[in-house]
């Protein structure tokens, strides 16, 4: 499945996997929404529906027509929107997805898997719960894409590791959240504001070190330099 930016599907070796989940993490303001919105794009532009879970609240139609420029009313009828309010919330709709699966469904998109998680977190009042659940959706998912040979996209907020010295963070969650997913990929910011760097961590089930690409983030999403 298409990544919606040819440089990020070479490296990915043609794009994200059907029948598996693919994490994207990053700092903030990297551009994790705007490639999952691209995502969805270049899903639509298939004919395929798509299934878009906005935890952040970040998807406007104004993005989707930065991106999709004059056919986002025609695309925007196959990108089904989802605004869970809760972590309870979000469990409940993602174990609801099989409702929602059809022959036309390409991906599952869900920005971001941490955002409601990290703020049920601070209210918990068992950690080990709250935790279970996390790995109950994410095992919910890679289950439902691998017997329907659909896409998952997932992203996942950032903090910093305990005893680490320099940029070194991890995803929220990271034992949860990185079980699962068979392709992982870190995005980070660089010196130049309009150019983010594309890390491979993973692929296909995979560890790797030294893959990755830079990509141009500008008004209609991410290009190859």
């Amino acid at each position: 499945m298409s990544t919606g930016c040819i440089g990020l599907d070479n490296l990915l070796h043609g794009g994200f996997d059907q029948g598996a989940i693919s994490l994207l993490y990053g700092e903030s303001a990297t551009g994790k929404t705007t490639l999952c919105i691209q995502a969805a794009i270049s899903m639509a532009t298939e004919g395929r529906k798509v299934i878009f879970i906005d935890s952040d609240y970040s998807f406007t139609p104004q993005r989707l027509r930065q991106i999709a420029g004059e056919t986002s009313p025609s695309l925007s009828e196959l990108i089904m929107l989802f605004f869970p309010e809760t972590f309870e919330k979000q469990r409940i709709l993602v174990e609801s997805l099989n409702n929602y699966i059809t022959p036309q469904l390409g991906i599952v998109i869900i920005d971001s898997m941490s955002t409601l998680y990290r703020a049920a977190f601070s209210k918990a009042v068992s950690v080990f719960d709250l935790n279970r659940d996390l790995t109950r959706q994410l095992a919910y998912l890679a289950e439902l894409t691998q017997s329907k040979e659909i896409a998952c996209l997932i992203t996942s907020q950032v903090h910093a590791r305990l005893n680490s010295i320099g940029d070194q963070v991890e995803p929220v969650a990271r034992r949860a959240v990185t079980h699962f997913p068979s392709t992982i990929i870190r995005i980070r910011n660089t010196p130049d504001p309009k150019l983010r760097e594309f890390a491979l961590e993973r692929i296909r089930g995979v560890d790797t070190k030294d893959a990755r690409c830079l990509l141009t983030l500008k008004e209609g999403g991410f290009t190859e330099l």
